[in-house]
């Protein structure tokens, strides 16, 4: 407890009672002097015989008295001064005694050691066992003295043993009691204190400013952070008006809230607070009525500097407003390029057919081997060119919304085989073997899109083709389920190739991703083929994903829910 006393600033609980004891003690000292003055003017009268023992005893009573004032001036610790007071105490205690026996009568010295241990007990701050010793040392020389004058201690009543026994007790019983209830109390001072100091720094420190108004609006209060704030010293605003200090265009809404708050509502406003060089500071105050609260009897208004924060939320905005502006130029300029590449589409398209078929019409005439090799890889290249800017072409066309998706009646069961066998060839070509598996509960006629589920297969089987160097690649398809209106089909690819690692596999279906780094340089393609099927797929209204192994191969599928009755046309 002192220790906590010691570190909370205020002062030691121990050296509040040691300057109490001193107190006391001096106005204590003055008394003794004056009752023992008092007393050795009776002995004059009253002594016949041993005037001299009697003025010694007397002589050594003032001695105590010097010793115990100048004990008071000098500094010691509290348990020294505690045992030089029980030595005064008990000094007078037996010079007392002693005077009792040189005037050959003891009656009155009960009493007067009596009054003198309740004084102590009542007075003096220094527990039970101090004035146990010091009782203890009355009650032997009480009894000293008696047998000094009698001769003998058998004359002395138990009566009268048990009462003065029961008496000193009670002293100490009053001693310890007090003692008791002054450390609760310096407890509390001390808990009290604490606290204080502890929201005394919490207002002086923090960052929010504490003002406290009357009900007219004049300040009464205002926390010393308010320096750091606008630079006002606290004092200095104690009896002005709070709307002094408000700037005139939001005067208005502050005087709206202050009402609002003497009506018992807590309100919330932003307003414009002047500095004291003539600035403005933006704050945010929190006015509560406690108007009826006995210690603080105001309207209580918190509020703390919101600039940084408007800065910032200005900031913010002003930087939304750009990458927007930023979004919709990006956006503007991507749709212009999708529709220009898809308005292109045909004049883009016909070059390249008139180069195929040209190099064709040359290919059936008469031509030396060096020529004719030549050609194909002329008619090869065009080819795969064509392949490349359909691939764009249809990437831009989906992305300006303009690739329309059909549902019409077609024979899903022979579309899946002819696309297939367009790659026989290019299978056989590397010494694969290419199969295609449709199981019998899969429908012939169905609604669809037979060109796009053309386009979606063959670009599947053309990069398991390109992907796989020896094994099989096989079509497979089958039914998932099936209703009274319409079928849902998985159409799996499955090749024994080089396969995907887990990592590279979310982005495959990405403009423009390929399974790895080296996949353009080894193996050719723009990677937007899976990208366009997996959108083409999206628009008919399935979906489409992967499964593979790093060097055991892959297998791509996409599920589309086709209609078994009626005929539609889907704009996407």
């Amino acid at each position: 407890m002192d220790s906590a006393a010691r570190r909370d600033g205020g002062p030691d609980i121990r050296e509040t009672d040691r300057e109490a004891l001193s107190a006391r003690a001096r106005v204590g000292l003055w008394v003794v002097l004056v009752a023992i003055a008092a007393f050795t003017l009776a002995d004059l009268k009253l002594v016949q015989h041993g005037l001299r023992s009697m003025l010694l005893v007397r002589v050594v009573q003032l001695a105590l008295i010097g010793a115990a004032s100048l004990a008071l001036r000098v500094r010691m610790s509290e348990r020294l001064r505690v045992a030089s007071t029980v030595a005064f105490v008990s000094g007078i205690y037996v010079t007392s005694a002693i005077a009792g026996s040189l005037r050959g009568g003891m009656s009155t010295q009960p009493i007067t050691d009596l009054a003198i241990a309740f004084a102590t007990a009542t007075t003096l701050p220094w527990g039970p066992w101090p004035q146990l010793a010091s009782v203890t040392v009355a009650v032997l020389a009480i009894a000293l003295g008696d047998y000094a004058v009698h001769g003998t201690l058998a004359g002395t009543s138990p009566h009268m043993a048990a009462g003065l026994g029961v008496a000193f007790l009670v002293s100490v019983y009053i001693a310890h009691q007090l003692a008791r209830y002054r450390r609760e109390r310096d407890a509390a001072e001390a808990a009290v204190r604490r606290n204080e100091e502890r929201f005394r720094s919490l207002i002086e420190r923090g960052s929010d400013v504490i003002t406290i108004l009357d009900a007219e609006g004049v300040i009464r209060y205002e926390s010393p952070s308010i320096e750091r704030r606008l630079g006002h010293r606290a004092e200095d605003l104690l009896g002005a008006r709070a709307s002094r200090y408000v700037h005139p265009e939001d005067l208005r809404a502050v005087t709206a809230a202050f009402g609002r708050a003497l009506d018992g509502q807590a309100v919330s406003v932003e307003c414009r607070a002047a500095r004291r060089d003539g600035s403005w500071c933006d704050v945010e105050a929190v006015f509560t009525n406690l108007l009826d609260h006995p210690a603080v009897g105001g309207i209580v208004v918190n509020w703390r500097d919101i600039g940084e924060r408007k800065r910032a939320e200005e900031e913010r905005a002003r930087y939304v407003h750009e990458l927007a502006r930023a979004r919709d130029q990006a956006l503007a300029s991507t749709r212009a390029k999708s529709m220009f590449l898809a308005n292109m589409s045909h004049e883009v398209r016909t070059p390249m057919n008139v180069i195929i078929g040209m190099t064709d019409m040359v290919l059936d005439t008469d031509l030396g081997s060096e020529q004719r090799a030549n050609l194909e890889r002329v008619r090869a290249a065009a080819i795969g060119l064509l392949a490349i800017i359909n691939d764009i072409l249809d990437a831009s066309k989906i992305e300006a919304g303009k690739l329309t998706i059909e549902a019409v009646d077609m024979d899903l069961r022979r579309t899946l085989v002819e696309a297939a066998g367009l790659l026989v060839p290019a299978a056989r070509a590397k010494g694969l073997s290419l199969t295609c598996v449709i199981e019998p509960d899969v429908p012939a006629q169905v609604k669809g899109d037979p060109v796009r589920v053309r386009q979606t297969l063959v670009n599947l089987v053309g990069n398991a083709v390109k992907f796989t160097d020896r094994g099989a690649i096989t079509v497979e398809a089958r039914v998932l389920r099936r209703a009274s209106s319409h079928v849902v089909v998985r159409v799996s690819v499955m090749d024994t190739g080089i396969g995907i690692p887990p990592e590279r596999q979310a982005g495959l279906f990405e403009s423009f991703a390929q399974g790895d780094d080296s996949t353009t340089r080894v193996y050719g393609g723009t990677g937007l083929g899976l990208a366009i099927c997996r959108q083409l797929v999206t628009l008919m209204g399935g979906h489409m994903g992967l499964e593979s192994q790093p060097g055991r191969g892959s297998t791509f599928w996409f599920e589309l829910t086709m209609s078994t009755t009626g005929a539609d046309a889907v704009a996407a």
